[in-house]
């Protein structure tokens, strides 16, 4: 009798224990594979991703709605912003200068612009080599034509006149998923 009742006291150890770790690992194996979301019914597009604005006056808010105060007002059409998370047909965005907040999206744009970083050189090709265009200033808005591994293809904005090539690493604006 005594034997019997050891060993239903040890089963019942041994199921307490088992049904303790099956919890600890269940709980891991979820912790692991959850992520928070940054699209609620949005786009289902990738983020972060960069788009313009395409009005030349644009309110941002402080959150995803109307109802929400203006936190910031842009006045410069095809300023790019980098969107970092979507709330269905809203998205919050950061600028150049680290300004969050939320815009609808008919004022944005999947036109690719950036800013140039630093000064540098407009060239006619992709190379050091090549000849130099202008000279492009901080804070300058250029529109992203294409880009290979180094360099993009842009054109000012300002004046579609000048075209051609700068170094990525002086180009704000692009992300890992910019389209080639």
């Amino acid at each position: 009798m005594q034997q019997l009742i050891l060993l239903n006291y040890f089963h019942r150890r041994i199921v307490i224990l088992s049904l303790l770790l099956l919890a600890l690992f269940i709980n891991d194996s979820l912790a692991k594979k959850y992520e928070p979301k940054v699209s609620i019914n949005g786009s289902g597009l990738q983020i972060p991703r960069m788009v313009s604005l395409n009005q030349s006056l644009v309110f941002m808010r402080s959150g995803p709605g109307l109802n929400y105060p203006i936190k910031f007002e842009f006045r410069k059409k095809k300023y790019p912003m980098k969107i970092i998370s979507e709330y269905y047909n809203w998205r919050q965005v950061v600028t150049y200068n680290n300004i969050k907040g939320w815009i609808a999206t008919h004022l944005l744009s999947s036109v690719k612009t950036g800013l140039i970083l630093k000064t540098t050189f407009l060239k006619i090709r992709p190379s050091n080599q090549s000849l130099s265009k202008a000279k492009l200033l901080p804070q300058l808005l250029i529109e992203i034509k294409k880009c290979n591994a180094e360099w993009c293809k842009i054109i000012v904005v300002k004046n579609d006149k000048f075209d051609g090539w700068v170094k990525k690493q002086f180009i704000w604006g692009l992300t890992n998923n910019h389209i080639q």
